[in-house]
């Protein structure tokens, strides 16, 4: 963790995802088996990932919710035996606060909610594990009556008072203004171009767009499959203004395409 923040580095970090899951959207059923879970992973390692993001439940649209257990069940066994393969950061992708603890006990470090804090119970799992670091989402309703700028702020807002309140340090915090959860293809399409403005002050950005319906918006593409060099491009925009973290599924794509952007853009 560096002075100014758990998330912060000086070049665009590679979020890569690792769904152990048999009915994701993107990549169902491919990774839910530990050793085709942990091939995966060193595939990432390989290629250059940042931080692992490892989710046991779908949250595609009209997705079946599993139990806190199942889920559990899905994903511990492979934390366990990737936190003994590297020191990269590991991130769980769940909004259950009995998930989240069971993962950090066994050496997770990130908790990646969607719900935002949301759920009650997982602010105490964040106050219990200081070091962790915490992604929170925003992917509640959209209120009609403000602007999509205007409810990520206000919501920002509101979870920022929230940490406080609770004594967690800010250090600790990035936000992902939720591309894909419960806003219009007009208004995904609005975070992806200005992430200026969905930026809360000075806290760092996750934008996770990899191989979602926005990405087939724009490039016609109807399987999730296929979609990675649309979601690469989009991911790489979002880098060039100042998106700190990108959370991706074809981690060497991404790297490949930072390390060509980087070197070209250097002075």
């Amino acid at each position: 963790m560096t002075e100014k923040g758990y998330f912060a580095k000086k070049s665009t970090q590679i979020m890569g995802i690792l769904n152990v899951t048999p009915d994701s959207f993107s990549d169902g059923g491919q990774f839910n088996a530990l050793d085709k879970a942990l091939a995966h992973c060193e595939e990432m390692l390989e290629a250059g990932v940042d931080i692992i993001d490892i989710g046991g439940q779908s949250t595609r649209p009209n997705y079946q919710e599993i139990s806190a257990q199942e889920e559990k069940e899905r994903i511990l066994p492979i934390v366990e035996v990737i936190r003994n393969k590297t020191d990269k950061p590991i991130s769980i992708d769940t909004y259950f606060p009995e998930v989240a603890d069971a993962a950090l006990a066994k050496g997770a470090s990130i908790i990646n909610d969607i719900k935002g804090l949301d759920t009650k119970g997982m602010i105490e799992i964040a106050q219990k594990y200081p070091d962790s670091g915490l992604v929170i989402m925003h992917s509640r309703k959209r209120r009609s009556d403000l602007s999509v700028e205007e409810d990520i702020q206000q919501f920002y807002q509101e979870k920022i008072n929230l940490c406080q309140k609770a004594g967690i340090e800010s250090k600790r915090i990035c936000f992902d203004p939720g591309i894909g959860f419960g806003k219009s293809q007009e208004e995904n399409i609005e975070i992806l171009k200005y992430p200026e403005v969905f930026r809360y002050k000075e806290y760092p950005l996750l934008y996770g767009v990899s191989r979602k319906r926005t990405i087939a918006a724009l490039t016609n593409e109807k399987d999730p499959l296929e979609r990675d060099f649309g979601s690469i491009s989009a991911s790489l925009f979002a880098a060039n203004k100042g998106v700190e973290i990108v959370r991706v599924h074809h981690v060497k794509g991404m790297r490949d395409a930072l390390n060509v952007w980087e070197t070209l853009s250097s002075q």
